[in-house]
């Protein structure tokens, strides 16, 4: 336990030490939320961030009578917030009550909607619930006044065994087990709201609070007001990106086929007449905007609904409810009719910081919602909470993330906390001598390339990943290192599914002994939530910088952040391009007993826009003789 200097409030801290920087972000985040103001904070992997801010955070909670969220991209990151929560009860003998949320989905126990993906599952579990056909929801929270008695009931019985809290794969257990009504259980998703009524602390997914809808229906089942809560964000550089892609939507002729192929299963032959006529709008849009030379146009909202007959919102009513008959009849668990519902959806309710393309390819015509602007999700629901704490091991620059998502200058404090681990265990080299900048591209260019990432890979005693912009570049220079390394080769495809990505990963952690290279992308999901345990992974190599092709979309976004900011071509292009490069190349260092290198290959990486987004306290070596360097760290490392 530890007492803040000034202050009679307690501190729980459940570990007999706590690290320099780790306590410098602990009284950070403490001073954040004192003072009703938020933090965002590059805190690098190893600090201990998650016990850094959620120990302050809990600690005033329990003692203000607040409620501390902490939301998280991915479901497996939620059990070391789990596990932190369980030791602070035990070693302080505390009454924290915490709850593990996931999405519903991943909560469901119903049989009937166990194949159903994404969109489709929540549409046919709000159906179901409207036809009152769900036992496992009937014995969780109950249709009828009897049901709701009974419900009451089976719930005070859970209480009796619920502690502290559960993992949710704990909760989801129990409920299963449950001898409810009709032989079925508890729909541990209600539960866990239900729970969360009386919850000090709420474990959940990003979306549970920064998406409208979802929020809306967690805050009042939960009873909980955003003015008392503490919302604490990790991995929090992924959030502008993600709340784009959240508003964002696209309508293509093969979606619409696909929809069409559903009404003619179903025996819909109307509604095809809309299909159809859908279908021919989107060709008429390409027809009037593109031509051989050109194969994307910005279009207006009017010019695509002025060519449909019908009543849009209608529509959309109408696709939704057949693509649940469709679901119904053929549980295949998804419906294109509901991706073209939500996309009509979408396009009818957003206007403004938006645009709209027509896009044609080699297979397709895509007419596409994008968003530019994420501050219009997240500066409402930050700017109403008692604190927001945003942390990121890549959080750089922080003055972009906090303009991005729309926080006031005047509440927010902007932190960078230094790497905890030994700097003598990592290597960190410029080489300037090539570039993969689209006007030097050339095959000459890539041969060199090949032959330093040769050089490099032939002094690293174990596997070395290296990282492309694009599968482009990954296939040409990846081909020419294969001639030259004796080492095995193993490749990121394009459109990898889950267990092709887990197969090429395994199969790279189980080649360190003998040592493998591993060709992957700098955006992709090799180079990111990824950890690569002791000697799974001594080198890390980003070739050329990770910046997103300059498309339409990527012009109109560096347009908007010059007109909202002054600083389009950084916001837009150049500083998200060096967060993916420094995420790629964190792959090296998870652990202070870690070693190994990191070689940023390209000239620019030493021009002064590119150079001032690293961290402040990141080492590095600008060479042109990498293989020198990386043989003598070796040597001491031995």
């Amino acid at each position: 336990m530890m007492k803040n200097s000034g202050s009679e409030l307690k501190v729980y801290f459940p570990y007999k030490t706590i690290r320099k920087e780790q306590d410098r972000l602990l009284k950070d985040a403490l001073q954040a939320i004192k003072e009703k103001k938020h933090l965002l904070a590059h805190a690098p992997t190893g600090l201990g961030k998650t016990a850094a801010v959620l120990c302050p955070a809990i600690s005033y909670a329990l003692a203000e009578q607040k409620t501390v969220f902490f939301l998280t991209p991915k479901i497996s990151q939620h059990e070391i917030a789990v596990q932190l929560i369980k030791d602070l009860n035990k070693k302080f003998n505390l009454d924290i009550l915490g709850v593990d949320l996931v999405g519903r989905r991943y909560m469901c126990s119903n049989p009937f909607l166990s194949d159903a993906e994404n969109s489709a599952f929540y549409e046919l579990c709000k159906r179901l619930r409207k036809k009152e056909a769900c036992d496992f929801f009937a014995n969780a929270f109950g249709f009828t006044p009897a049901q709701r008695a009974r419900a009451k009931l089976y719930f005070k019985e859970l209480k009796k065994s619920y502690r502290g809290i559960w993992h949710h794969l704990e909760l989801k257990d129990y409920c299963e087990a449950f001898q409810g009504a009709n032989n079925a259980g508890l729909c541990s998703y209600e539960i866990a709201l239900k729970l969360a009524r009386k919850a000090n602390v709420i474990i959940a997914d990003y979306f549970h609070l920064l998406n409208p809808q979802i929020q809306r229906i967690v805050l009042q089942k939960s009873g909980k007001e955003l003015d008392e809560s503490i919302v604490i964000v990790d991995e929090a550089h992924n959030l502008p990106e993600r709340l784009r892609k959240l508003l964002s939507a696209t309508l293509s002729t093969k979606t619409l086929e696909k929809a069409k192929e559903e009404l003619e299963k179903i025996n819909q032959k109307d509604p095809i007449e809309r299909i159809k006529l859908l279908r021919e709008a989107l060709k008429k849009l390409a027809k009037e905007k593109l031509s051989s030379e050109v194969s994307e146009a910005l279009v207006q909202k009017e010019a695509f609904e002025k060519l449909i007959e019908y009543d849009l919102e209608e529509v959309s009513f109408e696709f939704r409810d057949l693509a649940l008959d469709y679901l119904e009849a053929f549980p295949v668990g998804r419906s294109y009719l509901l991706k073209v519902a939500n996309f009509i959806e979408k396009w009818l309710a957003q206007d403004e910081s938006f645009i709209r393309i027509i896009k044609r390819s080699a297979s397709k015509i895509s007419l596409q919602l994008k968003a530019l602007d994420p501050s219009i999700v997240s500066k409402p629901i930050f700017s109403e909470t008692h604190t927001s704490i945003l942390m990121s091991g890549t959080l750089l620059p922080t003055k972009m993330y906090a303009d991005l998502l729309g926080f006031e200058e005047e509440r927010t404090l902007l932190r960078e906390y230094r790497s905890p681990f030994p700097k003598e265990n990592k290597l960190t080299l410029i080489v300037p001598t090539v570039t993969t900048k689209y006007s030097e591209r050339n095959f000459e260019e890539y041969k060199r390339i090949a032959e330093i990432l040769h050089k490099i890979i032939s002094n690293i005693p174990g596997n070395v990943a290296v990282f492309f912009p694009s599968f482009e570049l990954l296939e040409a220079i990846g081909a020419l290192l294969e001639e030259l390394t004796s080492k095995k080769v193993l490749k990121q495809k394009e459109r990898m599914n889950s267990k092709e990505r887990f197969n090429l990963l395994n199969e790279f952690r189980m080649s360190a002994k003998e040592g493998a290279v591993l060709l992957a992308v700098a955006a992709g999901s090799f180079a990111e939530g990824i950890d690569y345990i002791g000697e799974q992974l001594l080198a890390s190599i980003i070739v050329g910088i990770p910046l997103r092709e300059m498309d339409l979309e990527q012009k109109c976004l560096i347009e908007y952040y010059q007109h909202k900011f002054g600083a389009g071509w950084h916001y837009g292009y150049l500083y998200p391009a060096i967060a993916r490069a420094i995420q790629a190349a964190g792959r090296v260092i998870r652990d202070r007993n870690d070693r190994g290198v990191v070689v940023f290959l390209d000239k620019r990486y030493t021009w002064q826009n590119y150079a001032k987004c690293f961290p402040k306290d990141m080492e590095k070596i600008v060479t042109q003789e990498p293989e020198r360097y990386i043989k003598e760290f070796w040597e001491k490392c031995k």
